[in-house]
């Protein structure tokens, strides 16, 4: 569960080393990758669409240079420094954005944005970040009711993370104005006299080149901010949901082949994301995120919130997940109809803070053979079976039932409100965002 309107990143500065596609062997302390048929040694390598090239030293040095401001647009598409456009004849002088003031600060991000800029991640949110004084602004622009004449401006400051603003706007509120093209699928953004569009990009939507298995189901493609293509399925015999890698798409880093004797994972270099290689069936399934990403909500954090807004999806949604009706239901796109702001999170990997501890319990796990049920232990999920379990007089014996019509990982803020059902004291004991592991050692 999450917010999807005030979805925040903070953002670190990043290089750009993709390589194109999952066959790769990079060999540790060389400067060596395989690509295909290929061999390039002692260069960092950029496929863009099928095509490989070299980045120079000058574009490595502007990588690595201080920014004015940082967009996830340009470290999906390219690494570029870009500059505000304080001077430009054509928009007036922009000043430096008030923090509490969002339409200043969306005026200020419009004004360092391209002409014509291109929203990657599939839940349509554009990421900026940049200094301002003391502080350090990290937000988004989100596009994801643009349909309906709304789009919301979120951020916070990185430094001091209670910080926080967040507002919503239709076409003419504060001066702004808001105009979206379904044919093109692009939204023209104004402030004063900067005006933007903002291309809603298309290119995950695919559908996977392999053949679903028995009980497989193909939810949507999805572009995370990590700039990874991936596949969410689901397997509804397991109530199992899961995100395989999309092998035509260029993968957004290099990989480095894990320790693993039994299994064959694969590693990112600056992501750390981890997938699972299933030899069977050919498929990269997604098994592992770091837990300071999650924590510290980066382009890295997993795809949970990058599922994309408007798919049909609630009756999967409460099959996997059937804590959602215990939570007063929701809509059917995943929404919570008695939480206004939160959606249902598909986060079907491990949160994991040591490689080898991961490492070694997909060995435990991970099976080979050609069906779902060889990964899915390993892309299990704990609020998949988050429900209370009654005796006969209708009332839980307290281990973890107690609180097991609460959301999985709430928050405080959110317990408190939960219902007449629940005794919010009977669980302040609890950790605020409690999971399965903290609460059996709880009293």
């Amino acid at each position: 569960m999450y917010n999807k309107i005030s979805r925040w990143l903070i953002c670190n500065r990043k290089s750009t080393i993709l390589i194109d596609s999952p066959g790769i062997e990079q060999l540790h302390l060389r400067s060596r990758l395989r690509i295909g048929p290929s061999i390039v040694c002692g260069a960092a390598v950029v496929a863009c669409n099928g095509c490989i090239r070299l980045h120079s030293e000058t574009e490595r040095s502007l990588c690595a240079g201080e920014r004015q401001i940082a967009f996830n647009e340009d470290y999906i598409d390219d690494c570029t420094i870009r500059s505000p456009h304080f001077t430009n004849n054509d928009e007036g002088e922009v000043k430096q954005p008030i923090f509490s003031s969002p339409s200043s600060v969306l005026k200020y991000v419009l004004s360092c944005a391209r002409t014509q800029s291109r929203v990657f991640p599939t839940e349509r949110y554009y990421y900026y970040n940049f200094p301002l004084g003391p502080r350090h602004v990290s937000g988004n622009i989100r596009f994801a009711d643009v349909e309906n004449g709304t789009i919301s401006v979120g951020y916070f400051d990185s430094y001091y993370p209670r910080d926080i603003e967040v507002a919503e706007y239709k076409d003419g509120d504060s001066g702004i104005r808001i105009k979206y093209n379904s044919e093109l699928n692009s939204v023209d953004v104004a402030v004063d006299e900067i005006q933007r569009t903002f291309i809603l990009d298309q290119s995950a939507f695919s559908k996977p080149p392999f053949q679903l298995l028995d009980g497989e189901e193909f939810i949507s493609g999805v572009r995370d901010e990590s700039g990874y293509f991936l596949y969410l399925i689901f397997w509804r015999p397991g109530r199992a949901f899961y995100y395989v890698l999309n092998t035509r798409e260029s993968v957004p880093e290099t990989w480095s082949r894990g320790d693993g004797a039994k299994i064959e994972t694969w590693w990112g270099s600056r992501s750390r994301f981890c997938f699972l290689h299933n030899l069977q069936l050919d498929r990269y399934i997604l098994v592992g995120v770091h837990e300071r990403e999650v924590r510290e909500n980066t382009w890295y954090d997993g795809p949970f919130d990058q599922v994309p807004p408007n798919l049909m999806i609630q009756h999967t949604l409460e099959v996997a997940y059937p804590y959602v009706i215990d939570a007063g239901g929701i809509d059917d796109h995943g929404n919570f109809l008695e939480m206004e702001g939160q959606r249902v999170a598909i986060s079907p990997y491990q949160e994991y803070s040591s490689g080898p501890s991961l490492e070694a319990y997909l060995e435990s796990v991970v099976e080979d053979r050609d069906t779902p049920d060889a990964w899915t232990k390993a892309t299990y999920e704990s609020k998949r079976d988050w429900r209370a379990s009654r005796n006969a007089l209708g009332v839980s014996a307290h281990a973890s039932e107690l609180s097991a019509s609460w959301p999985a990982n709430h928050w405080g803020i959110s317990s408190t409100r939960w219902g007449a059902q629940h005794d919010a004291a009977v669980s302040v004991s609890w950790p605020p965002n409690h999971s399965v592991d903290t609460s059996k050692d709880s009293k």
